[in-house]
């Protein structure tokens, strides 16, 4: 069972600190689609996505466990992108019977301004990061209550990008950081962290269902889409594929 028990967080924050005790916890786990760049061969969106999960959800990691166990060939956990359609299938069924929801936030790269792009590449990064989270923060908290948003984002074994992705989401998280709102930070190996798994399948049959136009929507329209706490938000508007 270790193998799916959460990695060490990035930084580690007590929920009982000066914030004191929230009214309400979730868990926030991110991923990436598409490459935060401007090449015209490229993917044209880049997109965050997310899997949450409020409060205690070791039921569900005791599926993902099991579905897990149920497949020889999954040594490394779950990814949509290399599994089997048959490891799909039983993945994909497992998270049916999750208490989850998800987001999407694609960002139609060539739509961007020209001084937007003349910040580089990093940049995108972080306002796609910052405007995910935003929407997650907003979604989440009435006004009123006392709430802690753990935000999980994958580790990248990039040593040049790896630094700059750590202090991308501390500096978001940081600011989204206030009175009644705690938001806490962590990077984990998405290999040992069945939320890192869930928000990559669910991300996954997002991506197909908007860069297909709908065409190669199977997996989105009945496993994700009754998940989705929103519609898939385009800030900078949507691209013909």
């Amino acid at each position: 069972m270790s193998g799916l028990i959460e990695s060490v967080p990035m930084t580690s924050v007590s929920c009982d600190d000066d914030f004191g005790v929230p009214d309400a916890e979730y868990w926030c786990f991110l991923d990436e689609s598409g490459t935060p760049d401007y090449d015209p061969d490229s993917k044209p969106y880049f997109a965050f996505g997310s899997a949450v999960f409020e409060g205690d959800h070791g039921d569900e990691y005791m599926k993902v466990l099991r579905a897990r166990a149920s497949r020889t060939g999954v040594q490394s956990g779950f990814h949509a992108s290399h599994d089997s359609n048959d490891t799909k299938q039983c993945f994909f069924e497992c998270i049916d019977g999750m208490d989850v929801k998800f987001n999407a936030t694609f960002m139609a790269k060539q739509r961007a301004y020209p001084y937007v792009k003349a910040r580089g590449n990093l940049w995108l990064y972080k306002w796609t990061l910052y405007t995910h989270t935003g929407a997650l923060v907003r979604q989440l908290w009435d006004g009123k209550s006392r709430i802690v948003v753990h935000l999980v984002v994958a580790k990248i074994n990039l040593s040049k990008r790896e630094k700059a992705v750590k202090d991308a989401v501390r500096d978001v998280c940081a600011q989204f950081d206030r009175e009644q709102v705690h938001v806490v930070p962590h990077i984990w190996d998405s290999n040992s962290s069945a939320g890192l798994q869930v928000v990559d399948y669910g991300l996954w049959a997002i991506q197909r269902h908007v860069l297909s136009g709908g065409i190669r929507s199977g997996h989105y329209n009945r496993f994700v889409q009754p998940k989705m706490a929103d519609d898939v938000w385009y800030p900078w508007g949507t691209v013909e594929i």
